[in-house]
């Protein structure tokens, strides 16, 4: 008992999924450090441990409380957050046995920083304070910083590592001189006494008209946009997601944003609410998300359009794709927060299998990574280019696959807050996309290969065989499944995530 808080058995039974990764990253740290011999062990043990946090996540996920002194949420939200967390790693770590084994790297490296940098997502998708808000950002941040430069015999991952850490570093400023000023302006960091502050009218005027809180406020979402790569915060993205390992790549752009969405998500959407009394206000929140959302979805589409390496090309995208999300943010509404929830959800099983297949395709020491590459696989490889093509249509959103209806709730949900003007323009960098997912189509299916670049390899490559790689081929069907049962029945999803704002 410290201070007069306790804590409690409730307290640990609200946190169990993100003890349960903690306590599996940690069996699999010590297990990697005394195994004389390399065995796939590591690999079990962080599936099974993912997957116990992800059942207990969903078990819980009809709970509305507050554990360790209302500073962490054990509600749906934060619960389902948990488990699409945890589906994450079990996808990352099954995609990169085969390929970190061809690297010469351990697995078990990768999966206990992975499930680390797991517990720092699930930190900032349940905290309800600032403090913990920061603590889980910087926890996944530090653990992205070392996946990222896992390959220490190639340069291009040292400076991606370096670059994506001094710039990280730099955001981390703004973020907690922004949590300074909001705790300036409100008097506490805890976001529940944020909402009760902004739903008395006297304090809320007060609040919302103050330079402190304006200023607060912008360096919070220049701290967050970072994370999300959102344009002009966007530089490291490129080269951190080229110079990473793929499956790294794969699994920072999509749960690393999930994680950074989920804390806006509650900030922005949930706890700053009664905004929406003060149209003043609420009109420059939305101008100021909306501009940094439509800037975000031209700037990333219209740059991926000039890339021939597979990597930077949905490097961009992902910036684009931040765009669509915070454009969500900016509806300030009960359907943006769960058209946010949905486009996270799709987006990632999209996007990592995308960067699934292209970590299959990619030969020992990069090779295999421009577009020009692909040519011919459809004949080749047609398993392969049959996910690839699932993958592309869906980042595009075309029916029936669940990018498709990911944006249709985003661009909905904009329009029923008024901000039919950005969805009109974020439907026009959506036309710009179209262009290259489906040239990534055309070069697998109307062009023949030059040489044979992608063909199965012996020694130096990854050999594509399912017996081979079967870790990989299951990722790849969860990825596949994902994406294709949220695209035919969205509404399991959307139903569940309309329940999470009413807590």
């Amino acid at each position: 008992m410290i201070s007069g808080f306790q804590i409690s058995a409730r307290d640990i039974y609200g946190v169990m999924p993100l003890l349960i990764l903690a306590g599996t990253g940690l069996v699999v740290l010590m297990w990697d450090a005394f195994e004389k011999v390399p065995t796939r062990i590591p690999l079990l043990l962080t599936v099974l441990g993912a997957l116990a946090a992800g059942a207990t996540g969903i078990i819980n996920i009809e709970n509305t409380g507050r554990v360790f002194n209302g500073m962490i949420l054990n509600n749906g939200y934060s619960n389902f957050y948990s488990a699409l967390f945890s589906v994450a790693v079990v996808i990352a770590v099954l995609l990169a046995e085969r390929y970190l084994k061809d690297e010469e790297v351990l697995i078990g490296e990768y999966s206990a920083l992975t499930l680390f940098a797991a517990c720092g997502m699930i930190m900032l998708a349940s905290g309800n304070d600032l403090i913990v808000t920061f603590l889980g950002l910087e926890t996944m941040s530090i653990a992205f910083y070392v996946l990222a430069g896992l390959f220490r015999r190639r340069q291009e991952s040292n400076e991606a590592a370096l670059k994506y850490f001094l710039l990280g570093a730099f955001s981390t400023g703004f973020f907690l001189y922004g949590i300074a000023l909001l705790y300036g302006s409100f008097g506490t960091t805890n976001l529940d006494g944020i909402t009760a502050a902004l739903s008395i009218p006297a304090k809320s005027a007060s609040v919302l008209a103050s330079p402190m809180f304006w200023m607060g406020m912008g360096m919070l979402i220049v701290g967050f946009a970072f994370k999300v790569a959102a344009f002009p915060f966007h530089q490291w993205a490129p080269d951190v997601y080229e110079g990473a390992p793929t499956v790294v790549t794969g699994f920072m752009s999509t749960a690393g944003k999930a994680g950074a969405f989920g804390a806006l998500v509650l900030i922005v959407n949930i706890a700053m609410a009664p905004m929406t009394g003060n149209p003043a206000a609420l009109n420059k929140m939305q101008t100021l998300i909306g501009v940094l959302a439509l800037a975000s979805m031209f700037y990333g589409n219209i740059t991926a359009l000039s890339q021939m390496n597979i990597k930077r090309m949905l490097a961009y995208s992902s910036i684009a794709h931040a765009g669509y999300m915070l454009l969500g943010v900016a509806a300030m509404s009960q359907a943006g927060a769960t058209s946010v929830t949905l486009y996270l959800t799709v987006y990632t099983f999209m996007q990592m299998g995308a960067f699934g297949v292209v970590g299959l395709l990619e030969k020992q020491g990069g090779v295999g990574l421009n577009l020009s590459d692909y040519a011919g696989l459809g004949r080749r490889k047609p398993v392969l280019a049959f996910v690839m093509s699932i993958m592309m249509l869906s980042l595009t959103g075309i029916p029936p696959f669940g990018g498709f209806f990911a944006k249709y709730y985003l661009f909905t949900a904009a329009i029923q807050s008024g901000l039919t003007g950005y969805a009109i323009l974020g439907m026009i960098a959506t036309l710009i996309s179209v262009y290259f997912y489906l040239r990534v189509m055309v070069v697998m299916y109307f062009r023949d290969a030059e040489e044979p670049a992608l063909q199965v390899s012996g020694g130096g490559g990854i050999a594509l065989s399912t017996t081979g790689n079967i870790s990989a081929w299951a990722a790849l069907a969860i990825a596949t499944i994902g994406i294709s049962v949220l695209g035919l029945l969205p509404m399991i999803l959307t139903n569940l995530a309309k329940t999470f704002y009413l807590h």
